[in-house]
């Protein structure tokens, strides 16, 4: 299905994490998205919809980013940008990627946003970019993002950019509070209920006397307080900044009392530890997790925050938007549904937490895939034709379809389109479409009595013959294994579809297949011929890493 272009479009960043793909779920039917992740939409979990394009690039590379705005306008363009990408770690030290994402990649989406000509920018911001304020006063929409740790800076940064940009189009800040679901996703929270729900020597520990806090606000009332900016959008200032989150704060003694209740169905008494038994307590824990070969997640610049609250006073935000956050998703509420999920369904709990706590910037893999791309298209032509040489020779009794009578005429078409599609599929970093190409790789040949083992050979040799010759090449010694798992699982997949598609076609027309030769072989190729132009249109279309998929990606051949 095509895109209805009666919708608003919505350019969407961080689409694979966690808040952009639940902002997909609650805007899904309203908006025509064009998103932009680092990861695939298969990875992610989102669902493919005709009103949604994705892209899977680095928001820091602007040679790559710059592509997409030609697609936008193709498509319609958009109305809004909804900014979410942004690199956050617990480690407190000064990441590059505070730089390269935060601040360059932020001005890089206000500049793509100047040229599709917005409506309105929605920036994701942080209340824990703001100091805590003394006791008994609180964060304000007017307060100042100037605490002074390194994600502080960057959407301090970040925010001044968005300011500068305003004069050329409506700009909208967003403070978001402490971002959980039903699954908890939020580090801090997820290693404290591991701790106090463990039963072990940590389950009573809180630190100083418990009073340390944020605010929490559920990720769908984050959505929700992001669609009501847009929905009233016209009557909103041309600056404006927003705390989504509820007023006040809750505390760890709070958090740790609802919890345990709900858990062992009891009050628990914790066990308040100073700042001084606190920091051996983390050392020791630090170096016990490096033995074992993990990550910690406590600190010790954790413990100038002990008995600090982050209150936020929301009122204006709730006033000006007619917002206000669902009292029965309030944290206190929703424990109950966090412990559930973590009793009833321990190891999806935590794979998705661990998720979230170890997550990682995937520039590394995403630069390996563009340099493989780029290898492969350049040497196309010597490839190809090494791997017609290879299959075309007397001595390679892996592709003795390929020197029966009837196959030359067709053969080199096979292997470019074989080749294109790896080409295509590492270009769109969507390794699927290989199993819905395969359909059409397979089709001609197994009607036409090629036959499944020696098709299935020549993909095999195909795959080798590619990794080879990566493998040969500099660039790739210090990644050899990384590029050789892209191409072998790109082949598997392949092969696995036509295995399935044989299978199929055998069920559906064994009395032909058991006629072999009885029908005439033609060796028109306009038909294989369109199917590698419309791989090629794919890269040109991915060119920013759109995986766009066609619809013809499921129709084989015509006989």
């Amino acid at each position: 299905m095509a895109m209805d272009y009666e919708l608003p479009g919505i350019l969407l960043t961080g689409a694979s994490g966690f808040v952009g793909r639940n902002f997909i779920k609650a805007a899904t039917g309203k908006f025509r998205f064009f998103c932009i992740a680092r990861r695939s939409m298969e990875d992610a979990g989102v669902q493919k919809d005709p009103n949604l394009r994705w892209t899977q690039v680095d928001i820091g590379d602007w040679d790559r980013l710059k592509d997409i705005i030609q697609r936008i306008k193709d498509r319609g363009g958009v109305d809004y940008t909804v900014h979410f990408a942004g690199y956050y770690d617990f480690s407190n030290k000064n990441h590059p990627e505070y730089l390269t994402t935060n601040v360059i990649g932020t001005r890089n989406i206000l500049e793509v946003s100047k040229q599709v000509a917005i409506k309105r920018f929605l920036f994701a911001s942080s209340l824990a970019a703001c100091r805590f304020p003394p006791d008994g006063e609180a964060i304000t929409e007017q307060s100042p993002p100037d605490a002074d740790f390194p994600y502080a800076w960057s959407k301090r940064e970040g925010e001044k950019l968005v300011a500068e940009y305003a004069r050329l189009f409506p700009c909208t800040i967003i403070r978001m509070a402490a971002v959980f679901s039903d699954w908890c996703e939020y580090p801090p929270l997820y290693t404290f209920l591991n701790d106090w729900l463990s039963g072990g020597l940590k389950s009573r520990v809180i630190g100083g006397r418990g009073l340390s806090a944020v605010p929490y606000i559920h990720v769908q009332d984050l959505a929700r307080c992001c669609l009501r900016v847009i929905e009233k959008s016209p009557d909103l200032p041309r600056l404006c900044t927003y705390n989504a989150s509820p007023s006040g704060s809750t505390s760890h003694l709070e958090l740790f009392k609802t919890a345990t209740r709900f858990y062992f169905h009891k009050t628990m008494q914790p066990l308040c530890l100073p700042r001084q038994l606190l920091a051996p307590m983390i050392v020791v824990n630090q170096l016990l997790c490096r033995l074992r070969g993990r990550q910690a997640f406590a600190h010790l610049w954790m413990l100038g925050y002990l008995d600090k609250k982050l209150n936020v006073d929301a009122s204006r935000t709730q006033r000006d938007l007619a917002w206000q956050p669902t009292p029965r998703k309030s944290i206190a509420r929703r424990l109950l549904f966090l412990i559930e999920n973590m009793k009833n369904n321990p190891e999806l709990w935590r794979i998705w937490n661990e998720a979230m706590l170890r997550k990682a910037p995937q520039r590394p893999l995403l630069a390996l895939q563009e340099t493989m791309y780029a290898v492969l298209v350049e040497a196309r032509d010597s490839m190809i034709n090494e791997i017609i040489q290879h299959m075309t020779d007397a001595e390679n009794k892996a592709c003795l379809c390929m020197q029966q009578e009837y196959a030359p005429p067709l053969m080199p078409l096979y292997v470019k389109l074989a080749y294109q599609l790896i080409v295509t599929v590492l270009k769109t970093r969507n390794r699927p479409m290989m199993r819905q190409y395969a359909k059409t790789i397979a089709f001609r040949p197994l009607v036409r009595w090629l036959g499944l083992r020696n098709l299935s050979d020549c993909m095999f040799v195909i795959g080798n013959l590619i990794t080879d010759n990566l493998r040969s090449r500099p660039e790739f010694k210090q990644k050899k294994q990384k590029s050789d798992e892209f191409i072998a699982m790109t082949i598997h997949l392949a092969i696995d579809q036509i295995e399935d598609y044989y299978e199929l076609l055998s069920f559906q027309y064994e009395e032909m297949l058991s006629e072999n030769g009885k029908i005439p072989l033609p060796i028109a190729s306009s038909e294989i011929e369109k199917v590698i132009r419309q791989l090629e249109d794919l890269c040109r279309e991915a060119i920013a890493g759109q995986s766009w998929m066609s619809p013809l990606a499921n129709t084989p051949l015509p006989r």
